[in-house]
């Protein structure tokens, strides 16, 4: 069974480096102020850290940017707490083609947008999640630093957080950092 898994991630790695090879994406100079249209992909495997989730969806609402979020069902059944949030959207097993790629109409769409911002809080590195931040054409991409090949991972920008993950940690450190990248005191 491990086997034929691996030979689909696999297939699915390749799926991936072939359609990203026509991607092109702009990155202008990125600054969090003007920042309007925000993806999260977010792994609800750990969803007992829901709470700093839709915190920060508050305090950017707060700031008047538009958030979609990008949800990761683990299971056959979407927790109670997670439907009717019209923000979220949901990627089930059943939304994967045969190589882990997501081809439900939402995934479609969320690759489609052009966000300003992508952060992906995907801590045990889903090959699904990483896969739509990958094909995201946004110009900023976050995420966490948890693989072994920081290399081959699609974001701009990598936060190391220490185990066990912290999705209140790595929120705040995305923040702190995207903010620092921002001000024109720290450019080069």
């Amino acid at each position: 069974m491990a086997l034929f898994k691996n030979l689909r991630l696999k297939a699915g790695r390749y799926l991936l480096h072939k359609r990203l090879s026509s991607l092109r994406r702009m990155q202008p100079e990125f600054n969090i102020e003007n920042v309007k249209k925000i993806g999260i992909l977010w792994d609800a495997t750990y969803e007992n850290e829901f709470q700093h989730l839709a915190a920060f969806n508050r305090q950017l609402a707060e700031m008047g940017k538009s958030v979609e979020v990008m949800v990761w069902i683990p299971g056959k059944i979407v927790p109670d707490r997670l439907t009717g949030l019209t923000y979220m959207k949901f990627l089930r097993r059943t939304d994967l083609n045969w190589a882990y790629m997501p081809v439900s109409e939402d995934a479609k769409q969320f690759m489609a947008t052009r966000f300003d911002l992508v952060i992906d809080i995907n801590p045990s590195s889903l090959f699904q999640l990483s896969a739509l931040a990958a094909l995201s054409p946004a110009p900023m991409k976050a995420g966490p630093d948890v693989t072994d090949e920081p290399g081959k991972t699609p974001y701009d920008l990598m936060i190391k957080t220490p185990k066990p993950f912290s999705t209140a940690l790595f929120i705040e450190q995305t923040m702190h950092y995207l903010s620092m990248i921002s001000s024109p005191d720290n450019r080069a």
